[in-house]
């Protein structure tokens, strides 16, 4: 429940919206109640008038037929625009707020989760927030409050007849959906959790579907998916048990109501404390009152899922910072000497990767880091960006790491990794999200200098080609280059260069490096190779292993 509360609170800037979206609900309800009694009475007494020879003003009855029917009509129209406005609005807002919260996660804590998981748990599980409103906590308020006043109206003419009516109501607006919860408790938690399983194993299956080519595993794939496929179903059949029964019960809750009222209505008549039209009014009225407990048990039973899926949501977004921002964080000086002392890092407690390392890179200074693949030469990059903790002291002009913000520290480091992340997008936007404001004459630099300027003055659309998603369009020596143009081209004091040259051939390779020695003249570098052609950029070179 807490996770349920928690959702809301982060949409409480829509409250007024649903807020209205129930009291038009309630509205609409009401209004098709009075409809069917209005109705009802109306062709009673009119026929009780014709028989009895009594004059009859049916205009006033008549006019209120018709206000009553266009409000209806209205109200109906105005609830569905409101409530799911309102749905929209929060679902807006929950998802920029995970995406804030998720944002500093990465890498440390978001590396845990699968692609798959994760985009179930951005997309599935937030869309399936829409339902916490519209599908019950609208109908649980908007029915409870409409059975409340129902059971007043009836009350007004008959005490019985409101009493039978209240306990047929309280069955199908409160047994019901207890009921319906108990049924909907492990099978719509269990769909939730295989949804998600599911999206996995399909989105894995897309992305390395020519590895299970390759390896002929793409029976065994299937088969697991069929077989969470199959789960997902049984679990969705037994929720749609739990939805029959569920309308079974409401409409021989509805009957057995109306029933009731008749009979305590008849006895009513019999005594002459109600009329005949009244009685009318009354069936017409409980028949319709129905309505208000109709949502309530579906609400009830959406509810599991509901919360299953706001407890992923919160799981993942209540995940603590893997490297928390100081209270009162230092401005970054101008100093750009970097200087680790007895550094430590392990991702396992049993298999340090770092154990007392020692490296200093002077302000201006170029420093090459070599040695065999699982050293740490990346891990050290990882420190410097603040995206894990460490032990030790790690100093950038002489103020240590832990008393600068993250975000400032980022603003001045320039990266070019060694598994560069492209979007589906062209390549001149792929390099623009360095810098957005960037010229024209800027951009052809940094094509330039990453040796990229003959490749795309060859294709035919040039910087304006789709690199496709991931970079899948594009080759990994490309996918490389495009990277470290994005990286030069934000102009950072401190350059960061995992790997630059991999996968080149040695023409193109000193061609970047020819270009790299001009361009990153006057700043700081931290270069991570296992290329010897590279280490011409470096003034010193330490090695680790």
């Amino acid at each position: 429940m807490g996770e349920l509360i928690r959702i809301l609170a982060v949409a409480r800037g829509q409250w007024l919206w649903m807020a209205g979206g129930i009291l038009l609900g309630i509205f609409v309800i009401v209004a098709n109640s009075l409809l069917m009694a209005v109705s009802g009475w109306f062709i009673t007494a009119m026929a009780v008038a014709g028989v009895t020879k009594v004059s009859f003003n049916f205009f006033a009855p008549s006019a209120a037929i018709r206000a009553l029917a266009i409000s209806r009509t209205v109200g109906r129209y105005g609830e569905r625009l409101v409530t799911h406005g309102a749905a929209l609005r929060v679902l807006a807002e929950l998802r920029v707020w995970l995406f804030r919260r998720l944002e500093p996660l990465s890498p440390g804590v978001l590396e845990r989760y699968s692609s798959g998981d994760l985009v179930g748990r951005l997309r599935a599980d937030v869309d399936a927030m829409e339902n916490l409103y519209v599908r019950i906590i609208a109908p649980l308020c908007a029915g409870t409050l409409s059975i409340v006043i129902s059971t007043l109206f009836v009350a007004w003419w008959c005490r019985s007849a409101a009493a039978s009516l209240l306990v047929f109501l309280g069955i199908a607006g409160l047994l019901l959906p207890l009921i319906a919860r108990r049924l909907a408790e492990r099978p719509g938690r269990k769909s939730v959790e295989l949804a998600g399983e599911l999206r996995t194993l399909v989105t894995d299956g897309l992305q390395g579907g020519a590895e299970l080519l390759l390896l002929g595993a793409v029976d065994q794939h299937v088969e697991r998916v069929d077989e969470v496929s199959r789960a997902l179903v049984a679990e969705q059949e037994n929720l749609a048990g739990g939805a029959a029964f569920n309308v079974a019960g409401g409409v021989a809750s509805a009957g057995l109501g109306v029933a009731a009222v008749l009979l305590c209505g008849a006895a009513a008549v019999a005594n002459l404390t109600l009329t005949g039209p009244h009685l009318v009014m009354l069936l017409l009225f409980s028949a319709a009152a129905f309505e208000a407990a109709g949502g309530m048990p579906g609400a009830l039973q959406l509810f599991p899922a509901a919360r299953e899926s706001a407890r992923r949501i919160g799981e993942l977004s209540s995940s603590p910072l893997p490297v928390p921002d100081p209270a009162m964080p230092v401005p970054v000086t101008g100093d750009w000497g970097v200087v680790m002392r007895g550094v430590s890092f392990s991702y396992e407690p049993s298999r340090p990767v770092l154990h007392d390392f020692d490296l200093e890179v002077p302000s201006g200074g170029k420093v090459a880091l070599v040695g065999p693949s699982g050293a740490g030469k990346s891990t050290v990059a990882e420190l410097l960006l603040r995206f894990r903790e460490y032990e030790g002291s790690i100093t950038l002009g002489g103020t240590e790491l832990r008393r600068h913000a993250g975000d400032d520290l980022r603003r001045l480091i320039a990266v070019s990794p060694q598994r560069p992340h492209l979007f589906n997008t062209t390549i001149r936007e792929n390099i623009l999200l360095a810098r957005p404001g960037a010229t024209t004459e800027e951009l052809r630099d940094v094509l330039v200098a990453a040796a990229l300027d003959v490749w795309v003055a060859g294709l035919p659309d040039g910087v304006e080609t789709v690199v496709g998603e991931g970079g899948s369009a594009v080759s990994g020596g490309e996918a490389r280059r495009i990277a470290l143009a994005r990286a030069l081209l934000k102009d950072a004091p401190l350059l960061i260069l995992d790997e630059p040259t991999e996968g080149l051939d040695a023409t193109t390779e000193k061609r970047v490096i020819e270009q790299l020695r001009n361009y990153v003249r006057g700043r700081s570098l931290l270069l991570i190779t296992h290329r010897p052609a590279c280490l011409a950029l470096a003034d010193t070179v330490v090695e680790m292993g």
